[in-house]
């Protein structure tokens, strides 16, 4: 059963690109979608390196990131990005009740 799962990332600095490449990695291993979506709602997909490197690139620090992680077991891969991300960022999860809904915490 496929779940979705929500978090908001505040980015204190820029991602490095080995973090970068790790949440790639781990967006291609993953039997479900990971992606993160912009302030104008547009989904960048997680998957693309080339993309996920060109959205990062314009995100500042204090800015808030939205990832969204759906498919089976999405908690075991929100631990896995803390881990990659746990220098970077502070975090603040939510689950996801509907996917068009915006939650602000």
């Amino acid at each position: 059963m496929n779940k979705q799962l929500s978090i908001n990332l505040q980015i204190e600095n820029q991602l490095r690109i080995d973090q970068v490449i790790k949440i790639n990695q781990l967006a291609k291993s993953y039997n479900g979608k990971i992606y993160l979506l912009t302030k104008n709602k547009s989904e960048i997909n997680a998957g693309s390196l080339p993309t996920l490197i060109t959205y990062l690139l314009t995100v500042k620090s204090g800015q808030v990131l939205s990832v969204v992680i759906d498919g089976p077991y999405p908690q075991l891969k929100l631990n896995d990005l803390k881990q990659i991300c746990s220098s970077t960022v502070v975090m603040q999860n939510h689950r996801v009740l509907q996917p068009a809904l915006k939650m602000k915490i």
